[in-house]
């Protein structure tokens, strides 16, 4: 692990105590919480609702892009995003959020006048201005490898649900949501391809019960948003909206979030199986509704 900077300027280091106005009152609910942590940006950033989105550092070009996404809109939904600072998915959802302008929080496992992997230095200096970057090691303590663990409980513990975009089954991003699950919260997974090994880990946790994840709309439909809003109605933008008076229009005017079964919907239809298919199928492929278990389907949430 030699992928390390020694950084002695990092400007504007602090500590915080258990018990502090800024301490994040979800780490007292960790194993073996901390009582101080080491941290360098903005601490408050500590407090903010987040969601955590972790990853393999071997991570596909696909799912570089659907962890970016992910936290990019879901920062715009009011998420602050929680990650480990490291390489491939870690990576890309920092980078989601500070392209949406957002709050992200990097848990690391060195000490805070350590960055590592080096190459993240300037990542790191981007997080900062937005958030913060934070760490139980003391200072000096290099990158061993029974750190990364005891850190993926601290990346779990600041937020509220724990998305895995890509992981084998013996990896630290399954740590992380192993740590989530013991600490109550909610956890979600992206499906991969069935013959990738690398997304094997999400299907495991899919088989488990947890969330699965298309886009940032299946998190905010189990954990709402970060203000206390219910998540409205929304109205996608008008070059996605079915056509007055096409078969998709018909069905999209009849949904709401709660649902409709579909044979019931179909009964009302007076036209044709053909083109009751065709809008079906438009309104699938365009993303705007969602099938519901016991043969239902229901508009989707739209997140701007």
């Amino acid at each position: 692990m030699n992928d390390m900077r020694t950084d002695t300027s990092v400007d504007d280091v602090w500590t915080l105590h258990s018990g502090d106005d800024e301490w994040p009152p979800l780490w007292d609910e960790v194993d073996h919480p901390p009582n101080k942590a080491r941290g360098s940006g903005r601490r408050n950033a500590l407090r903010r609702p987040a969601v955590a989105i972790v990853g393999t550092r071997a991570a596909s070009t696909r799912s570089l892009a659907v962890a970016r996404k992910l936290a990019r809109d879901l920062t715009r939904a009011g998420w602050a995003i929680i990650s480990g600072l490291a390489l491939g998915v870690d990576a890309a959802a920092h980078e989601g959020a500070l392209e949406a302008e957002g709050v992200t929080v990097g848990v690391m496992a060195t000490g805070v006048d350590r960055t590592y992997p080096a190459r993240h230095v300037r990542l790191r200096k981007r997080i900062e201005s937005r958030g913060c970057v934070v760490t139980e090691a003391p200072d000096g303590t290099a990158p061993l490898p029974f750190l990364f663990p005891r850190r993926n409980r601290l990346v779990s513990g600041l937020a509220q649900g724990v998305i895995v975009v890509e992981a084998p089954m013996r990896s630290g991003a399954m740590s992380t949501a192993y740590h989530g699950m013991d600490q109550g919260r909610e956890i979600f997974a992206v499906p991969g391809p069935v013959d990738d090994d690398g997304c094997r880990g999400c299907h495991h946790l899919l088989r488990e019960g947890a969330h699965i994840v298309e886009s940032a709309r299946n998190v905010i439909d189990v954990l709402g948003r970060p203000d206390g809003r219910n998540p409205d109605l929304g109205e996608p933008p008008d070059n996605l909206l079915p056509l007055a008076g096409s078969a998709a229009r018909w069905i999209w005017d009849r949904l709401d979030l709660t649902g409709l079964r579909l044979s019931e919907l179909r009964d009302r239809w007076a036209g044709s199986d053909s083109i009751w298919h065709e809008g079906l199928m438009a309104l699938e492929i365009a993303g705007l509704i969602v099938r519901l278990p016991g043969g239902g389907i229901a508009r989707k949430i739209w997140v701007p």
